[in-house]
Protein backbone atom coordinates (compact mmCIF):
# COMPACT_ATOMS: atom_id res chain seq x y z
CA UNK A 1 0.00 0.00 0.00
CA UNK A 2 2.75 2.56 1.06
CA UNK A 3 4.99 1.69 -2.34
CA UNK A 4 5.05 5.18 -3.63
CA UNK A 5 5.01 6.93 -0.17
CA UNK A 6 8.52 8.76 0.28
CA UNK A 7 10.58 8.00 3.43
CA UNK A 8 9.52 10.96 5.00
CA UNK A 9 5.40 9.90 4.40
CA UNK A 10 6.11 6.73 5.30
CA UNK A 11 7.03 7.91 9.05
CA UNK A 12 4.42 10.15 9.20
CA UNK A 13 2.10 6.74 9.01
CA UNK A 14 4.29 5.48 11.72
CA UNK A 15 3.77 8.75 13.53
CA UNK A 16 0.08 8.92 13.47
CA UNK A 17 -0.23 5.01 14.72
CA UNK A 18 2.54 6.12 17.72
CA UNK A 19 -0.33 9.03 18.51
CA UNK A 20 -3.28 7.13 18.03
CA UNK A 21 -1.70 4.58 20.72
CA UNK A 22 -1.19 7.97 23.03
CA UNK A 23 -4.94 8.79 22.62
CA UNK A 24 -5.43 5.36 23.41
CA UNK A 25 -8.09 5.36 20.01
CA UNK A 26 -8.83 1.92 18.49
CA UNK A 27 -8.01 3.25 15.13
CA UNK A 28 -5.65 5.74 13.21
CA UNK A 29 -7.40 8.70 12.09
CA UNK A 30 -6.89 11.75 10.01
CA UNK A 31 -6.32 13.97 13.25
CA UNK A 32 -3.51 11.49 13.76
CA UNK A 33 -2.31 11.96 10.81
CA UNK A 34 -2.15 15.61 11.32
CA UNK A 35 0.03 15.29 14.04
CA UNK A 36 2.28 12.86 12.34
CA UNK A 37 3.22 15.60 9.57
CA UNK A 38 3.50 18.10 12.43
CA UNK A 39 6.07 15.68 13.97
CA UNK A 40 7.83 14.72 11.30
CA UNK A 41 8.09 17.33 8.46
CA UNK A 42 8.62 20.31 10.30
CA UNK A 43 9.67 21.71 7.09
CA UNK A 44 6.35 21.59 5.56
CA UNK A 45 4.68 22.69 8.63
CA UNK A 46 6.64 25.82 8.36
CA UNK A 47 6.08 26.38 5.09
CA UNK A 48 1.96 26.07 5.32
CA UNK A 49 1.40 27.07 8.89
CA UNK A 50 3.44 30.51 8.90
CA UNK A 51 1.55 32.13 5.96
CA UNK A 52 -1.69 31.91 8.24
CA UNK A 53 0.65 32.89 11.30
CA UNK A 54 -0.25 29.11 12.63
CA UNK A 55 1.87 27.49 15.55
CA UNK A 56 2.21 23.86 15.33
CA UNK A 57 1.03 24.00 19.34
CA UNK A 58 -1.85 25.21 18.99
CA UNK A 59 -3.14 22.56 16.40
CA UNK A 60 -1.89 19.98 18.61
CA UNK A 61 -3.66 21.64 21.84
CA UNK A 62 -6.95 22.31 20.22
CA UNK A 63 -6.54 18.04 18.64
CA UNK A 64 -5.92 17.06 22.15
CA UNK A 65 -9.19 19.12 23.34
CA UNK A 66 -11.71 17.58 20.81
CA UNK A 67 -10.18 13.94 20.65
CA UNK A 68 -11.64 11.58 23.23
CA UNK A 69 -8.74 10.63 25.41
CA UNK A 70 -8.26 6.88 27.03
CA UNK A 71 -6.02 4.49 28.61
CA UNK A 72 -2.62 4.50 26.21
CA UNK A 73 -2.26 1.48 24.29
CA UNK A 74 0.67 -0.11 23.39
CA UNK A 75 2.71 0.86 20.57
CA UNK A 76 2.84 -2.91 19.78
CA UNK A 77 -0.57 -3.22 18.61
CA UNK A 78 -0.71 -2.74 14.72
CA UNK A 79 -3.70 -0.29 14.81
CA UNK A 80 -6.22 -0.25 11.66
CA UNK A 81 -6.80 2.92 9.74
CA UNK A 82 -10.31 4.27 10.20
CA UNK A 83 -12.75 4.55 7.04
CA UNK A 84 -11.74 8.62 7.28
CA UNK A 85 -7.78 7.65 7.54
CA UNK A 86 -8.61 5.55 4.74
CA UNK A 87 -10.11 8.10 2.54
CA UNK A 88 -7.23 10.88 3.32
CA UNK A 89 -4.54 8.40 2.12
CA UNK A 90 -7.01 7.78 -1.25
CA UNK A 91 -6.94 10.86 -1.31
CA UNK A 92 -3.46 11.66 -1.57
CA UNK A 93 -2.59 9.51 -4.09
CA UNK A 94 -5.42 11.07 -6.40
CA UNK A 95 -3.43 14.65 -5.61
CA UNK A 96 0.28 13.07 -5.86
CA UNK A 97 -2.04 12.38 -9.80
CA UNK A 98 -3.27 15.58 -10.29
CA UNK A 99 0.25 17.06 -9.69
CA UNK A 100 2.00 14.65 -12.01
CA UNK A 101 4.02 13.31 -9.18
CA UNK A 102 5.47 9.53 -9.37
CA UNK A 103 5.69 9.79 -4.84
CA UNK A 104 3.41 10.48 -2.71
CA UNK A 105 4.77 12.29 0.24
CA UNK A 106 4.14 14.74 3.09
CA UNK A 107 2.89 17.26 1.39
CA UNK A 108 0.23 14.60 -0.75
CA UNK A 109 -1.17 13.79 2.26
CA UNK A 110 -1.52 17.31 3.60
CA UNK A 111 -3.67 17.61 0.72
CA UNK A 112 -5.54 14.41 1.49
CA UNK A 113 -6.44 16.19 5.42
CA UNK A 114 -8.03 19.23 3.65
CA UNK A 115 -10.10 16.73 1.14
CA UNK A 116 -11.62 14.87 3.56
CA UNK A 117 -13.62 17.74 4.85
CA UNK A 118 -15.68 16.28 7.90
CA UNK A 119 -12.74 15.05 10.18
CA UNK A 120 -11.25 17.02 13.32
CA UNK A 121 -7.71 17.93 11.33
CA UNK A 122 -9.60 19.26 8.18
CA UNK A 123 -11.54 21.09 10.54
CA UNK A 124 -8.72 22.22 12.16
CA UNK A 125 -6.49 23.41 9.21
CA UNK A 126 -9.42 25.20 7.93
CA UNK A 127 -10.21 27.05 10.97
CA UNK A 128 -6.22 28.12 10.29
CA UNK A 129 -6.90 29.58 7.25
CA UNK A 130 -5.72 26.71 5.31
CA UNK A 131 -7.26 26.28 2.15
CA UNK A 132 -6.98 23.10 -0.55
CA UNK A 133 -6.77 25.30 -3.54
CA UNK A 134 -4.24 26.95 -2.51
CA UNK A 135 -1.77 24.83 -1.35
CA UNK A 136 -2.84 23.05 -4.76
CA UNK A 137 -1.24 25.94 -6.40
CA UNK A 138 1.80 26.72 -4.67
CA UNK A 139 2.65 22.63 -5.06
CA UNK A 140 2.04 22.83 -8.53
CA UNK A 141 4.15 26.19 -9.11
CA UNK A 142 6.76 24.16 -7.37
CA UNK A 143 6.57 21.13 -9.47
CA UNK A 144 6.27 23.74 -12.58
CA UNK A 145 10.14 25.50 -11.35
CA UNK A 146 11.56 21.62 -10.47
CA UNK A 147 10.77 20.75 -13.90
CA UNK A 148 12.02 24.31 -15.44
CA UNK A 149 15.04 23.80 -13.70
CA UNK A 150 15.60 19.99 -14.88
CA UNK A 151 14.70 21.42 -18.48
CA UNK A 152 17.43 24.32 -17.88
CA UNK A 153 19.99 21.84 -16.96
CA UNK A 154 19.04 19.07 -19.82
CA UNK A 155 19.31 22.49 -22.48
CA UNK A 156 22.59 23.81 -21.06
CA UNK A 157 24.52 20.81 -23.16
CA UNK A 158 22.56 21.75 -26.56
CA UNK A 159 22.03 25.02 -28.64
CA UNK A 160 18.14 26.51 -28.12
CA UNK A 161 15.58 25.97 -30.38
CA UNK A 162 14.16 28.84 -32.68
CA UNK A 163 10.93 29.56 -30.38
CA UNK A 164 13.35 29.54 -27.15
CA UNK A 165 15.86 31.87 -28.77
CA UNK A 166 12.84 34.49 -29.76
CA UNK A 167 11.23 33.85 -26.27
CA UNK A 168 13.77 34.45 -24.16
CA UNK A 169 15.16 38.13 -26.60
CA UNK A 170 10.74 39.04 -26.90
CA UNK A 171 10.90 38.68 -23.08
CA UNK A 172 14.06 40.40 -21.80
CA UNK A 173 12.45 43.46 -24.06
CA UNK A 174 8.95 43.78 -22.57
CA UNK A 175 10.66 43.52 -19.45
CA UNK A 176 13.54 46.36 -20.40
CA UNK A 177 10.43 48.68 -21.60
CA UNK A 178 8.22 48.14 -19.08
CA UNK A 179 5.64 46.18 -19.95
CA UNK A 180 5.33 43.71 -17.24
CA UNK A 181 8.16 42.73 -14.83
CA UNK A 182 10.11 40.01 -14.38
CA UNK A 183 7.78 38.21 -11.64
CA UNK A 184 4.76 38.62 -13.65
CA UNK A 185 6.38 37.18 -16.78
CA UNK A 186 7.26 33.69 -14.38
CA UNK A 187 4.29 34.03 -12.61
CA UNK A 188 2.00 33.72 -15.98
CA UNK A 189 4.49 31.34 -17.40
CA UNK A 190 4.27 29.09 -14.60
CA UNK A 191 0.48 29.57 -14.89
CA UNK A 192 0.52 28.68 -18.10
CA UNK A 193 2.50 25.86 -17.66
CA UNK A 194 0.26 24.33 -14.61
CA UNK A 195 -2.52 24.21 -17.43
CA UNK A 196 -0.85 22.29 -19.27
CA UNK A 197 -1.38 19.49 -16.92
CA UNK A 198 -4.80 19.26 -18.26
CA UNK A 199 -5.64 18.13 -22.01
CA UNK A 200 -5.77 20.48 -24.73
CA UNK A 201 -9.54 20.96 -25.18
CA UNK A 202 -9.55 21.69 -21.16
CA UNK A 203 -7.12 24.78 -21.28
CA UNK A 204 -9.01 26.15 -24.64
CA UNK A 205 -12.63 25.84 -22.57
CA UNK A 206 -11.40 27.82 -19.82
CA UNK A 207 -9.76 30.20 -22.00
CA UNK A 208 -12.66 30.66 -23.56
CA UNK A 209 -14.79 30.85 -20.14
CA UNK A 210 -12.55 33.57 -18.48
CA UNK A 211 -12.58 35.99 -22.21
CA UNK A 212 -16.43 35.92 -21.75
CA UNK A 213 -15.49 36.78 -18.29
CA UNK A 214 -17.40 33.88 -16.28
CA UNK A 215 -13.96 32.41 -15.48
CA UNK A 216 -11.38 34.69 -13.24
CA UNK A 217 -7.94 34.28 -15.36
CA UNK A 218 -5.84 33.92 -12.20
CA UNK A 219 -7.94 30.87 -11.15
CA UNK A 220 -8.46 28.43 -13.98
CA UNK A 221 -5.65 26.22 -12.25
CA UNK A 222 -7.87 26.14 -9.26
CA UNK A 223 -11.08 26.21 -11.69
CA UNK A 224 -9.30 23.14 -13.61
CA UNK A 225 -8.63 20.52 -9.92
CA UNK A 226 -12.64 21.32 -8.68
CA UNK A 227 -14.06 20.68 -11.89
CA UNK A 228 -13.05 17.14 -11.53
CA UNK A 229 -15.15 16.75 -8.34
CA UNK A 230 -18.54 15.79 -10.15
CA UNK A 231 -20.95 17.91 -7.13
CA UNK A 232 -18.43 21.01 -8.06
CA UNK A 233 -18.47 20.20 -11.05
CA UNK A 234 -22.87 20.31 -11.18
CA UNK A 235 -22.47 23.38 -9.07
CA UNK A 236 -20.88 25.46 -11.59
CA UNK A 237 -22.88 24.32 -14.60
CA UNK A 238 -26.24 25.37 -12.80
CA UNK A 239 -24.39 28.76 -11.97
CA UNK A 240 -24.00 29.25 -15.63
CA UNK A 241 -27.50 28.16 -16.38
CA UNK A 242 -29.06 30.92 -14.01
CA UNK A 243 -27.11 33.43 -15.64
Amino acid sequence: MFERYTEKARRVIFFARYEASQFGASQIESEHILLGIIREDKKLAARFFKQTNTSVESIRREIEGRATVRDRISTEIDLPLSDGAKRTLSFAAEESELLGNHHIGTEHLLLGLLREENSIAAEVLYARGLRLSDIRHDLARQVHVESVTQKLLLDATRPADRDDQWVEELSEACIVVGLFTQDELLAEFTHVAALRQFSADAEALLRMLAAKGLVDPQRMLNLAFDLRDEKKLAEFIEKLRQR
